[in-house]
């Protein structure tokens, strides 16, 4: 387990107070497969490689990725006896915006149904079903409003919501910067599905309302999710906990006070008493004095990693962690913000960003990215840094080592969905780096056109999807050497928010994604490649 054990060590030295909270590596899961398939686990939408104009591509929730993801959903949120946890983060609800904070649509409806099935098989005298949705938003804003996704879930309900204990919260921990930023599904603390995808109907299966359109249904995003079974989850709800505890403590819970003093807090609660529990809101505590056998139905070794982002934790108080010298960090900088690239403090509280570069460090042979973006979102009113000068660097010492890089990203252009405006920014930003390892220019280009690939993303031999839409791409995926990889919710460009991922070393399980996502995002992408070494 080499780069797991590459991996666990540097969170030992970042984070060494933050294990078994923040971070964790766990024996005994398993990939949650469904029935004879082995690649079940991978959730990936809207899965219509190869379509063409021809054809078109299936309407709607019809969609082979979406309806295969629907599906997974409602199954594992029926089997829920004890505990849901479901997150997301979500945008200002208001003309122009195509997705509201909390989830909408079809993935609303799939997650009710699941629920209302697991609350439908309670027996008189069972505890309540314990069910809570956090929301990250920009800033708690007027829409953002708990009480009125719980009332209308309590409605939907009917008498089957006096068996549930349903608690809504919206958070932000710093302006509009940090936030939640994961969209867990886990159940039991025992079943978990994480990635990339955002629980919005408009963005992945409808076009949404005139001039709030999210062209999900002509023009869906690509994205990717993993589904897990076994002790992952538990640490991946031990996370969550920590941003509920958080929330707990710096909430408003009073529904007239959101009309009132909407910005007073940085969170908001709708519970059925409005007011703040002393203690007990942590689902995952282990109890010491049960003895009984921890569940684990499998043997796969995971790494599960968060970050808090900034407002919640100033500092690993165990971590004596200071960052490694990076020439000209300045090259990263955007408005004079830097801050991801210079805080060290912040990196204690936010190791995932050093976990995927000690991945990244240990690849022998090549190196494969799914990416939204390489470069952080330099424009107003977030000014996040440029891109991760140490991740960019440890890819420059790979490359000259002998490593080949492939790195897809999305499309700038209408519709919007990339945080740069050319994906000639991409490759500066690596020549950047890799200019500072040689003598000349010439020598720069020549290493990454001997050992890098750099595509926006195409799914088919189409260059756009019907109407003229751009592909755009979502997926949070690191695969080395066909054998370790890393999916979830957190970026490999800077940024704040609060996220998570797993680490997982497992080369037929690499071998699954790369047959099922990555190399059929190659063989199409390729052929809008702006650098390629098998040129």
């Amino acid at each position: 387990m080499e780069y797991l054990n590459a991996v666990e060590a540097e969170l030992k030295s970042v984070s060494p107070g933050m294990e078994g909270k923040l971070w964790s590596r766990t024996a005994g899961n398993k990939f949650d497969t469904i029935g004879d398939d082995a690649a079940s686990w991978i959730l990936q939408v809207p899965d219509c490689w190869g379509w063409t104009a021809s054809k078109g591509i299936p309407i709607g929730a019809e969609k082979p990725g979406i309806k295969k993801l629907l599906a997974r959903l409602r199954h594992n949120l029926a089997q829920a006896s004890t505990t849901v946890d479901i997150t997301g983060f979500g945008p200002p609800d208001m003309i122009g915006s195509p997705a509201g904070p909390f989830p909408d649509g079809d993935f609303l409806d799939a997650m009710f149904d699941g629920i209302r099935e697991a609350v439908g098989r309670r027996e008189e005298g069972d505890p309540r079903l314990i069910v809570r949705f956090m929301t990250g938003v920009v800033g708690v804003d007027r829409t953002a409003d708990p009480w009125v996704f719980r009332d209308a879930l309590i409605k939907r309900f009917g008498t089957l919501a006096r068996a549930i204990d349903l608690r809504v919260c919206s958070m932000t921990t710093r302006g509009v910067s940090s936030y939640n930023h994961t969209k867990f599904v886990i159940v039991d603390g025992q079943s978990v599905i994480h990635g990339g995808i955002n629980w919005m109907t408009n963005y992945y299966i409808e076009e949404g309302p005139l001039f709030s359109r999210g062209f999900g249904d002509t023009a869906p995003v690509t994205d990717l999710d993993i589904a897990l079974r076994g002790p992952a989850a538990l640490s991946a709800g031990k996370f969550l906990d920590m941003l509920w505890e958080w929330a707990r403590t710096h909430a408003g819970w009073v529904k007239s006070g959101w009309i009132k003093n909407r910005k007073q807090y940085p969170a908001w609660i709708a519970v059925e008493k409005p007011s703040p529990p002393a203690e007990g809101w942590s689902l995952y505590v282990e109890d010491e004095e049960d003895d009984s056998e921890p569940y684990a139905p499998g043997d796969l070794q995971v790494i599960s990693v968060g970050s808090l982002g900034y407002g919640i934790l100033d500092r690993d108080k165990d971590s004596t962690y200071e960052r490694p010298y990076a020439e000209r960090e300045d090259q990263a900088a955007s408005y004079l913000n830097n801050e991801t690239n210079l805080d060290s403090s912040f990196m204690t509280v936010n190791p995932d960003a050093n976990a995927i570069r000690a991945l990244v460090a240990h690849a022998k042979t090549t190196i494969v990215m799914s990416q939204q973006d390489i470069n952080g979102f330099a424009g107003l009113p977030l000014m996040h840094a440029l891109f991760d000068v140490r991740l960019l660097d440890v890819l420059a010492r790979k490359m000259m080592d002998g490593v080949k890089v492939r790195i897809v990203i999305s499309n700038p252009g209408s519709p919007d969905y990339s945080n740069i405006s050319s994906v000639d920014v991409a490759y500066k930003s690596l020549y950047q780096r890799v200019r500072l390892r040689t003598t000349y220019d010439a020598e720069a280009h020549r290493l990454l056109r001997h050992h890098l690939q750099l595509a926006p993303l195409r799914v088919s031999n189409e260059q756009t999807w019907q109407g003229g839409y751009k592909y755009r791409l979502h997926s949070k995926v690191v695969c080395v050497d066909d054998t370790a990889f890393y999916v979830g919710s957190r970026n490999v460009y800077p940024d704040t928010t609060q996220d998570h991922g797993f680490i997982i070393q497992n080369a037929a399980a690499a071998a699954l994604l790369n047959e099922h996502f990555l190399d059929k995002q190659w063989l199409y992408s390729k052929n809008a490649a702006i650098c390629d070494w098998e040129w």
